[in-house]
């Protein structure tokens, strides 16, 4: 913490931007929040100016969440997609409680004898993150309840029949598309035509908070060679209850070729005098 880990992403993705042949297109930069995005935006452009860099055409470049670049994705090159709207917590929940039978939710069952089945308005959001955790990690069907596995395919029935996209499924519909044979799945063609044409660099910050199926994302639009350069600190696991797994960024030496690492040790957010004090 307080090593630099932002500002070095900043000059990184400038330094890109400086190469020549270099798009701002040719980059993805992702961020875990909006706020952070916004961030890393004000900083690339700022080392921009400073070294007299015209910043013109950035806004083709890429910065921001992992669910906002895959939305944009599909929605931008599978026509299927294009009359989708997103859901937020907020609204997903509402959609879910709504149609409590059809998504699955009153008809999903517990293990207690009190509650045999979950309850409308009560317990839609833990309903809502165990449909996200059924496709955010590797889990065997066979040792899912049958009535929890047919109620979360309700729900994803009703989620595709209702044109809607919640989160979670943003990744895995691109996560599906990038892992698909594009010679058989005429859906995952443009797809594919796009990351092996245009994606030449892709960074992520805060990698130790990746989830299984956010992984599955980064390695999917690098397939084709290009250059990823992933920032974290494995002390700092705060997703958690996202799924992320920090095994991620332990392993991340051992999953790919030709790694560099470079250890930023120097805490710049706290002096000695901060340090003392504490």
């Amino acid at each position: 913490a307080g090593s630099g880990k932002t500002q070095v992403i900043s000059q990184r993705v400038a330094e890109i931007l400086k190469r020549p042949g270099v798009e701002p297109r040719n980059v993805i930069a992702f961020t875990f929040t909006e706020k952070a995005a916004a961030e890393l935006k004000e900083r690339i452009h700022s080392v921009l100016e400073a070294d007299g860099v015209g910043t013109g055409g950035i806004a083709d470049m890429y910065v921001g969440t992992m669910h906002g670049y895959a939305l944009e994705l599909v929605q931008r090159l599978v026509p299927e997609t294009f009359k989708f709207s997103a859901l937020t917590d907020i609204t997903g929940r509402l959609f879910i409680d709504r149609n409590s039978r059809r998504s699955g939710l009153t008809e999903c069952p517990t293990s207690s004898a009190r509650t045999p089945r979950l309850r409308r308005f009560l317990h839609s959001k833990l309903y809502m993150q165990v449909t996200s955790v059924l496709r955010e990690d590797t889990v065997e069907d066979e040792l899912i309840p049958a009535g929890v596995l047919k109620a979360y395919w309700d729900y994803m029935s009703l989620l595709y029949n209702s044109a809607f996209f919640d989160f979670t499924e943003m990744i895995n519909l691109a996560v599906q598309l990038l892992e698909a044979d594009p010679n058989q799945d005429e859906a995952a063609a443009p797809v594919h035509r796009h990351i092996q044409d245009d994606i030449r660099y892709v960074v992520v910050d805060e990698y130790q908070d990746v989830n299984p199926l956010q992984e599955r994302l980064v390695r999917g639009l690098v397939q084709f060679g290009a250059n990823l350069c992933v920032v974290g600190d494995d002390d700092q696991t705060i997703y958690q209850w996202r799924g992320s797994e920090v095994n991620n960024i332990v392993t991340f030496k051992d999953r790919y070729t030709g790694v560099r690492q470079v250890t930023l040790d120097d805490n710049f957010r706290s002096s000695k005098g901060v340090v003392e004090v504490g």
